[in-house]
């Protein structure tokens, strides 16, 4: 009935991974044109001379083109279904890649040592994409990146090689470009970028965050209004055609106690309350057993309705077969406790369409089921007592379950305040 989708927390972070690949997306775009506009106007202040530099800065470029086509890619994946988990693995290890091999350039191409890879502005770009991957919600895929990020820079710092403490004062004098102003200012605009990220990280976990709340909300406040055994489908799509009402084909028992009035006059409060208690926890046994909800207990009787949140074609015979149990549990109750008079009961059993949902409005919510079924399954346990039978089921619940074999037609009549006559079935060892 449910996939894992339809688990309240699993549905929400599963569209807060495809909302957040999205963004992540959108933000490897904007961050790609961020810094190919910045890195045009620095090097509209680069020497013509400086030929590494300029190098460098075309090399950046293929960079930053590089990440924003990454974010068209994903973008056009997620519009065509593809698995966002795998996704966020594939996008993420592209932006190493492109990250890594910028920064491999940077060594490889001018010969720098492997002690100065931390200097180049490229690695700069490595918070950005640490801080964007924590949008995923994701610890896993945060670890995997981590790992890339470390091990594929320590490899580059081991494969540039390293030298000796004496060597450096004279590598540093050929890298003095890369700390004058137009260096600085990519390193600067990548600060405001990563933090841009981090505030957007941040607005995105207390957006879920305000999401969850209001879902809870939402669920602690119809589940008062709601059968227990709806509760673990508040959030699966039957159940929100059920918060606006819906018609339905359903099986119906309606069950009451016989001679409850005056047992209330005899017997104190507290023993009265006793006993009431003891029979709703077996009416409550039987239908969980045979998979009905109790709608509602209305004084001495109660409603339970098999077919919620989804019709079967088994609701007729389940209905039956509680009908039945919980006729034997009321029996075992009387040996158990030997009541003087006997404990007997009504049970009425149909089946028929209905309107079943949430009505009312914030000041009270109710579920309910309403319709002419209803009616009949409570004419037809008012019928017990007439004919001397504790249960009567309508001809069509019967058929409907298949179970002709098993049942005896007591009369054929209209039900009190009907006019079509209605065949009412005892079971056969009644």
């Amino acid at each position: 009935m449910t996939g894992g989708a339809d688990n309240p927390a699993q549905r929400l972070l599963h569209q807060a991974e495809v909302a957040a690949e999205r963004q992540t997306g959108i933000l490897r775009i904007a961050i790609g044109a961020g810094l190919l506009v910045t890195l045009e106007l620095v090097a509209l202040h680069v020497p013509r001379g400086a030929i590494a530099t300029l190098r460098e800065i075309d090399a950046a470029r293929i960079t930053v083109i590089g990440l924003a086509l990454v974010g068209v890619f994903s973008l056009v994946c997620l519009r065509r279904g593809y698995p966002v988990q795998r996704l966020s693995y594939v996008t993420a290890t592209a932006d190493a890649l492109l990250i890594l091999g910028n920064l491999s350039f940077s060594l490889f191409a001018f010969g720098i040592p492997g002690n100065f890879f931390s200097l180049f502005p490229g690695i700069w770009i490595v918070p950005i994409a640490l801080a964007a991957t924590a949008l995923r919600y994701r610890p896993a895929l945060q670890i995997y990146v981590a790992i890339l990020y470390v091990f594929g820079l320590t490899a580059l710092m081991l494969l540039a090689g390293i030298i000796p403490v004496d060597q450096r004062p004279a590598v540093l004098a050929q890298l003095s470009m890369g700390f004058g102003l137009p260096p600085n200012a990519i390193r600067l605009v990548m600060i405001a970028i990563a933090a841009t990220v981090l505030v957007v990280v941040a607005s995105r976990g207390r957006q879920l965050l305000q999401e969850a709340v209001r879902e809870t909300t939402v669920r602690l406040d119809l589940t008062r209004f709601l059968p227990q055994e709806l509760a673990p489908v508040l959030t699966d799509p039957a159940f929100s055609e059920l918060r606006t009402g819906r018609r339905q084909t359903v099986a119906l028992l309606f069950v009451d106690v016989r001679g409850s009035t005056a047992m209330a006059e005899h017997l104190d409060s507290a023993r009265f309350a006793t006993f009431m208690s003891a029979f709703r926890r077996r009416v409550m046994d039987a239908a969980d057993r045979h998979g009905g909800v109790v709608d509602k207990f209305i004084g001495d009787g109660a409603l339970i309705v098999f077919g919620l949140p989804y019709p079967s074609p088994e609701d007729a015979a389940r209905a039956l077969a509680c009908a039945r149990t919980l006729d034997g549990l009321i029996a075992r109750w009387n040996a158990k406790r030997q009541f003087d008079p006997p404990v007997t009961v009504g049970i009425g059993v149909h089946v028929g369409e209905v309107f079943c949902g949430v009505v009312g409005d914030a000041r009270r919510l109710e579920f309910t089921v309403m319709g002419d079924p209803v009616n009949v399954a409570a004419r037809l346990q008012e019928a017990t007592k007439e004919h001397g039978m504790p249960i009567l089921a309508s001809d069509a619940i019967v058929r409907a379950a298949s179970e002709e074999g098993l049942w005896r037609e007591v009369v054929r009549a209209p039900l009190r305040g009907r006019r079509e006559a209605l065949g009412l079935m005892a079971p056969l060892a009644s």
